[in-house]
């Protein structure tokens, strides 16, 4: 079915409960798509069942219309977009203004994604306490490396999208009651993340198809697990400086004993289907930015030109141009501005917007693989990161002659493949790249303040980011690729 043309509604209750107003009470969410805490307290089969969906319910949050992913690739001029929808005309406006963060603002970019992100962590802490009560399952370490695996990604999804994360475990509330920063949130998520690979490393189990689409072993379930933990660990950075000071070390690990292929979703339409992939590219909607082009063909302009309505198509050896759709017309409006402009929409999922029940990649190996080539670059080995980049698929898909092992060479061989491999792999990643280079345009937030109807809820005062609000270069970009 057309998933472009189907409205659902989410519900979801406020996520902060306070008894007598006591804003030191547990932070609680329900998920109303799961039983009870009393209920699954009791039962190990709804507990069990709950489990299985714990993943699905982070990827759906995490690629969902409503949430930030969109906007996310707009504002890190990879997609690029005039319509209003989803926030991204609002977030990727130029000179970039501040988010409006008000309970009433139309588009709900962050605020069923927030509340989504502490059910999922609440449903996970709640499965977490019944193995450490001694509830029986069919596979106590399978659920209780599920439980773990979901804590680290509510958490660490958190931490890399806002500026604060409640924490929380099966022990009940952690740290500071207003919230910890993001890089104490990613601390405790990777221990989470750790606690649930050595479970699925020192165990033999299967993983049901239905957790996560793929049947897996606990041997690969620990691999991916590894992989998201490379993705967190380097997408968690603010700036330039934070991506250098990330624990390379720990991502190499991760890398290694990370999956090996790539990682997809098979979608049925139904209970798996992805509105990030599906609006970024379907017909009509966005586009991919210039800059992206540019990489690809370096005479071709990396910014709209002013008075020009259409460019001719790109010329570049890189045979993954294929996986861009030239196009000769515009259909952005021209008084929103001429920089939303482009010649180019990503094609690469034409067969999933056509079909909607084919696997899309979720975890792109290349996504690792540059992981790994960064962090050699990092420690000042350039020949190993151009061997990496080389084996991979700037050769074997593009066609490119090797990277040269100068570090220059490799830096912009790493963004290249980030940008043309890809762009749309998953919700935020082409941001996290962006935000990690300094290289967001002036005024693009760097992250998102907690959403205006959980202020009220706590209640706190109003505040948001981006223009010039919260702090420079903390809150909002000083710098900018252009």
């Amino acid at each position: 079915m057309n998933r472009i043309f189907k409205h659902f509604n989410i519900l979801f209750l406020s996520l902060f409960a306070f008894v007598a107003c006591d804003i030191e009470n547990d932070l609680y969410v329900d998920n109303p798509e799961s039983p009870n805490d009393d209920i699954l307290a009791s039962d190990p089969v709804a507990l069990e069942a709950t489990a299985s969906g714990l993943f699905r319910s982070w990827y759906m949050a995490d690629s969902n219309y409503y949430g930030p992913g969109m906007a996310l690739n707009t504002m890190a001029d990879t997609s690029s977009c005039s319509w209003g929808n989803a926030g991204m005309r609002d977030l990727s406006g130029e000179p970039r203004a501040a988010f409006n963060n008000t309970s009433s603002y139309g588009n709900n970019v962050t605020r069923s994604f927030f509340n989504s992100l502490y059910s999922v962590l609440s449903d996970a802490n709640t499965i977490a306490l019944a193995v450490s009560n001694g509830v029986q399952f069919s596979d106590n370490n399978l659920i209780n490396a599920t439980a773990k695996f979901a804590q680290a990604l509510a958490m660490g999804t958190s931490a890399m999208y806002f500026d604060r994360t409640w924490l929380s475990d099966e022990t009940g509330p952690l740290g500071d009651k207003n919230g910890a920063n993001h890089k104490d949130a990613m601390t405790l998520a990777i221990t989470k993340l750790d606690e649930a690979i050595a479970i699925a490393a020192g165990n033999t189990f299967t993983v049901p198809a239905n957790y996560t689409t793929n049947a897996m072993s606990s041997a690969d379930y620990a691999k991916l697990m590894r992989s998201f933990g490379a993705r967190m660990l380097a997408g968690n950075a603010r700036t330039k400086a934070d991506r250098a000071a990330a624990d390379w070390a720990k991502i190499t690990s991760y890398v290694a004993g990370g999956n090996s292929a790539d990682f997809s979703i098979n979608h049925d339409d139904v209970n798996w289907y992805d509105y990030f992939k599906t609006y970024l590219v379907y017909p009509g909607w966005a586009r991919i930015d210039l800059r992206v082009i540019n990489l690809m063909d370096p005479t071709y302009p990396d910014y709209w030109p002013a008075g020009t309505t259409i460019l001719p198509p790109a010329t570049t050896t890189d045979t993954r141009i294929a996986d861009f759709q030239y196009l000769n017309s515009q259909n952005f409006r021209p008084e929103r501005g001429s920089y939303h402009y482009s010649s180019y929409r990503y094609a690469r999922y034409n067969t999933y917007i056509t079909q909607w029940t084919v696997p899309t990649v979720e975890i792109p190996i290349a996504e690792l693989e540059m992981y790994h080539a960064e962090a050699k670059w990092r420690a000042g080995d350039a020949a190993g990161a151009a061997a990496i980049i080389n084996a991979g698929t700037r050769v074997q898909r593009g066609g490119l002659a090797p990277v040269a092992a100068t570090a220059a060479a490799v830096e912009a061989a790493i963004h290249y493949e980030r940008m043309v491999e890809f762009p749309l792999a998953t919700s935020g990643i082409s941001f996290f790249e962006m935000r990690g280079k300094d290289w967001l345009q002036k005024g693009t937030l760097l992250h998102f303040p907690v959403p205006g109807s959980a202020l009220e809820s706590i209640p706190e005062s109003y505040y948001t980011y981006g223009g010039t609000e919260g702090v420079a270069g903390a809150d909002y970009s000083t710098g900018g690729w252009r």
